[in-house]
């Protein structure tokens, strides 16, 4: 499913929504989709796929089930229906018999909509991560529902087309909004683990699983080898569980251990899928993998970001920005360049999304961490700290300081609401639950967001069963914590991914990764001086040559679309944003792309 939008109605049948409702959008113009709709009594579901399969919807006298993303049964469930992956019509038949325990029984990467036509009730559940996040509307006798934010200004400009200021600060501060509100005012977002119970005049949101609960107390029980063991045992069950069509399936294969470690579980299932990688023909992501594919003699190709990819930036910029709720910025034109080419050969792309996160320590913030919240989760006073930033923010004047007065008090009463920025943990267990509870989802929301007209990203790392099974061996970083780097201490970290490559695919553990190293030179002290003598050598030249040049056309792109910047100087300082192109461009593409997207769905201030 790409998106779908619901409208119910507790005490009248006048229902908005019509069965073209997404082909008036935009971006829609840009995709190749079906277009799908049910109606009964008080209700309107309308909802899009690539493909004309009918598995995400099914509905019966009691109920209509709509799922967004995927779902499997756990691997230590005992249900009747077997290990597999859920359709709408099996979730249906679930809930029947297990109700709000029904997450106790199912896992995945998912939002998933019941309603119950004899009770007049709605049910939304989201999964333990929460990447297939779902957005909301209710005013006590009619309810929105939603996977696209923008879906809303095309419900109803009169109602929902004012910007939620307050949000964009915080985002801008802290990359994500602290208390689940989304930049249009009145809806929402439903966050991890929830079930949402609405019917009339009543809206009831419950936790179902706390990632404090369920971590906080965690410890090695198993020895690196047990460890090694069991995740491997538990991964290679995954991948067949989530591989039901390897023809059909893509997989990702980078430089890295993350792709590496699936490409060696694999376990004879290689000759039936399709492997590529992206970026410069000269970097080492897109030259290590094609080496992987000669030497394993593997169906590959690679994308280059070439002329074409120059040619059609503008274009695919325009689409990542138009998916992306606002969040994907205009340099996420890869994704959309890559992944529309494989709209009619695959229906699935298997990634190493989540993996490392687990097990490198956080020594750099990248995306994962915004500068402001680490200096919150190291502060032991989260008011003085908030000042500072707040002092920091007003000099780099990419708001309007009024602006930032107005809505300061705010904020920070929603930092202390926050649970990952205020508890009573410390040092390695608060950014271990930040990362996992925030961290990776609000980095890797911004690429499903993008990916999802053209392929599913299936990711086992990012599995409830795997986290749980690996905070019981001794390799997460948070069991190893030191705010410090340490190469010392990331190699014995990394040999995790060796160990798991290494029992499955020697000659995978005999080339060189993005690390500058091999990974077989991880597992025997005889081996240490060879992987020294190797990081040295290629650590350098490595880092030099990135995945992407793309900084002369995303300027390109933003230097059409200067007149847009005008209708949102009153919250704005747009030539600071602009000023700082190089210096900071995450900051640059962020509220520059974010600007765009306000424009779009036409969202005034």
């Amino acid at each position: 499913m790409i998106d779908f939008f619901a409208e119910i109605h507790f005490t009248s049948n006048e229902v908005l929504i019509t069965n073209d409702f997404f082909d008036k959008q935009n971006v829609y113009s840009e995709l190749t989709y079906f277009n799908f709709q049910t109606e009964f009594n008080n209700c309107k579901f309308v909802w899009t796929k690539r493909f004309e399969e009918i598995d995400s919807y099914f509905e019966n006298n009691q109920y209509l089930t709509l799922i967004y993303g995927y779902c499997f049964t756990r691997l230590d469930s005992n249900l009747k229906i077997g290990k597999k992956r859920l359709t709408a019509n099996d979730l249906g038949t679930l809930y029947d018999e297990y109700k709000e325990r029904i997450t106790d029984h199912i896992k995945g990467s998912y939002s998933m909509l019941i309603f119950d036509k004899e009770k007049n009730e709605v049910r939304l559940f989201t999964d333990k991560f929460n990447i297939k996040n779902i957005y909301y509307s209710f005013n006590g006798s009619r309810l929105l529902i939603s996977t696209s934010l923008g879906a809303f200004s095309q419900y109803s400009k009169e109602e929902f087309s004012k910007v939620n200021v307050k949000s964009i600060l915080e985002y801008y501060l802290f990359d994500f909004d602290l208390v689940d509100e989304s930049f249009i005012e009145n809806i929402y977002s439903l966050p991890s683990a929830s079930c949402l119970t609405v019917s009339l005049n009543k809206i009831e949101k419950k936790t179902y699983w706390d990632i404090f609960n369920a971590f906080a107390d965690s410890k090695p029980e198993l020895d690196e080898d047990e460890g090694i063991a069991k995740v491997e045992d538990l991964l290679k069950k995954n991948l067949d569980l989530y591989l039901n069509h390897p023809q059909k399936t893509a997989f990702a294969l980078t430089g890295g251990y993350d792709s590496r470690t699936n490409l060696a579980l694999l376990d004879g299932k290689a000759d039936k899928c399709f492997f590529y990688s992206y970026g410069l023909p000269e970097s080492y992501d897109v030259k290590l993998s094609q080496r992987i594919a000669r030497e394993l003699g593997l169906n590959f190709k690679a994308f280059h970001m070439d002329d074409n990819f120059a040619e059609n930036f503008d274009k695919n910029a325009e689409i990542a920005i138009r998916l992306g709720d606002g969040i994907s910025e205009m340099n996420r034109a890869n994704y959309v360049y890559v992944y529309k080419n494989f709209f009619t050969k695959f229906d699935h792309i298997l990634t190493g999304l989540f993996g490392s996160e687990l097990i490198k320590r956080p020594t750099s913030l990248g995306g994962y961490i915004d500068v402001h919240v680490r200096d919150l989760l190291l502060s032991n006073n989260l008011e003085e700290c908030f000042e500072k930033i707040i002092l920091k923010a007003k000099s780099e004047n990419y708001f309007k300081p009024e602006i930032i007065d107005q809505y300061k008090d705010q904020i920070l009463n929603d930092i202390v609401k926050n649970p990952y920025l205020n508890n009573k943990f410390n040092g390695a267990l608060k950014f271990f639950f930040f990362i996992t509870g925030i961290g990776n989802c609000k980095y890797f929301m911004k690429e499903i967001k993008t990916e999802r007209p053209f392929v599913e990203n299936l990711h086992p790392y990012l599995d409830i069963e795997f986290v749980e099974l690996l905070m019981k061996t001794p390799f997460p970083w948070v069991y190893n914590w030191e705010e410090k780097k340490s190469l010392l201490e990331n190699l014995k970290i990394h040999k995790f991914y060796g160990s798991l490559i290494y029992r499955n695919n020697k000659k995978l553990a005999d080339i060189i990764t993005t690390h500058a190293y091999k990974p077989k030179y991880l597992l025997k002290k005889i081996w240490l001086p060879f992987l020294i003598a190797q990081y040295l050598y290629f650590k350098k030249r490595i880092s030099k040559i990135g995945i992407f040049r793309n900084e002369g056309l995303i300027y390109e792109f933003y230097t059409k679309r200067k007149k847009i910047f005008e209708r949102y100087t009153s919250v704005f300082n747009q030539k600071e944003i602009e000023h700082e192109y190089l210096k900071h461009m995450k900051d640059f593409t962020k509220l520059s792309s974010l600007q765009i997207w306000m424009h779009e769905n036409d969202l005034k201030l």
